[in-house]
C-alpha cells in the first residue's frame, strides 16, 4: 500500500543536513545502511553491508536525476527560464518551503530543493510509454512505472538498488545513455553542488516513508578530485523524516571520509 503522508513530498528539500559531520559517525557493517564506492580509475569497489546494496527501495527524490534528463531531452524544461508552480494542479500546503512559494524558479533551484509540485507538473507533460523507452534505455532500476504518472518514484512501483543507482550514474557521466551532449552538459551544471579547488561534489538526495515508522534516506552523485571520479550510493533507515533530513548527508559523507574518498 502506497503511504501518502505529507513528509514524502520534501523528499530531497535539505542538501546539506544541520547537524556537525564530526558529531555522526559514518555507516558500518550490521547497520541499517549500505554504502557503494566505485572508484573508476583504479576499478575498485568499497562496498558495506552488500546484502542491502542489492535491495531495491523506491528513490524518492533520487530520481530527479533520470526525471530531469528525460525532461531535458525533451525540452519539457531548461535552465535559461524560471519557473512557478502550478497551485491549481497544486494547491500550496502550509508546510510547503518558501522556496516552493517562489514566483521565479530555476532548474536548478527545482533539482536541488526538491520543488516536488513543480515535477509532478512536469512530469505530467510526459506519457508513459516514452518514460518508459527512456528508462529502458537508462536501464534505470525495475523500470516499472505502472504507479501515478506523478508520483510513481515515491513509495510506488519504481525500485532501484544501490549498485543500481552506482551503475546508472557511470552510464550518466560516460555519456552512454543516447542522449544529446546539450542534455548532458546541462545535466552535469545542475547536478554540481559543491566545486571545491580539490573536488567537486555531484549529488541528489532523497528520503520518504517505506513502512510504518520506518524511512529511507538516500544519498548518491559522485566526487571528482585527482585520483579521478568515485560513485557512491548510500541509504540508510530513521524512525521519522526528521531523524533522516538531521543525519544521511553528513552520516553518508562521514562514511565517504572512513573510506578515503572526502
Amino acid at each position: 500500500m502506497q503511504l501518502q503522508w505529507p513528509s514524502l513530498l520534501i523528499s530531497g528539500l535539505l542538501l546539506l543536513a544541520v547537524n556537525s559531520a564530526a558529531a555522526i559517525e559514518g555507516c558500518h557493517k550490521g547497520e541499517q545502511c549500505t554504502m557503494v564506492v566505485y572508484s573508476e580509475q583504479t576499478d575498485t569497489w568499497q562496498i558495506i553491508n552488500k546484502s542491502r546494496a542489492e535491495r531495491a527501495f523506491s528513490p524518492f527524490s533520487t530520481y530527479k536525476i533520470p526525471n530531469t534528463l528525460i525532461l531535458l531531452e525533451k525540452n519539457k524544461v531548461d535552465t535559461k527560464t524560471t519557473y512557478r508552480v502550478n497551485t491549481k494542479a497544486y494547491p500550496p500546503k502550509k508546510w510547503w518551503p518558501n522556496v516552493w512559494h517562489k514566483e521565479e524558479i530555476t532548474l536548478k533551484e527545482a533539482f536541488s530543493y526538491s520543488v516536488l509540485p513543480l515535477y509532478q507538473d512536469w512530469t505530467n507533460t510526459l506519457n508513459k510509454p516514452e518514460i518508459k523507452t527512456y528508462l529502458s534505455q537508462f536501464d534505470y532500476g525495475n523500470q516499472d512505472i505502472n504507479g501515478p504518472l506523478d508520483g510513481f518514484w515515491l513509495n510506488s512501483s519504481i525500485q532501484v538498488s544501490a549498485f543500481e543507482q552506482i551503475e546508472f550514474l557511470r552510464r550518466l557521466n560516460n555519456k552512454s545513455l543516447g542522449l544529446s551532449e546539450q542534455t548532458y552538459q546541462t545535466f552535469d551544471s545542475i547536478f554540481l553542488q559543491e566545486n571545491h579547488a580539490d573536488y567537486q561534489l555531484y549529488a541528489k538526495t532523497g528520503a520518504g516513508p517505506i513502512a510504518r515508522k520506518t524511512y529511507i534516506g538516500w544519498y548518491v552523485g559522485k566526487i571528482k578530485n585527482a585520483r579521478g571520479t568515485h560513485y557512491f550510493a548510500f541509504n540508510m533507515y530513521a524512525p521519522t523524516f526528521n531523524d533522516i533530513v538531521k543525519i544521511r548527508v553528513d552520516k553518508a559523507r562521514a562514511t565517504l571520509k572512513d573510506l578515503g574518498i572526502l
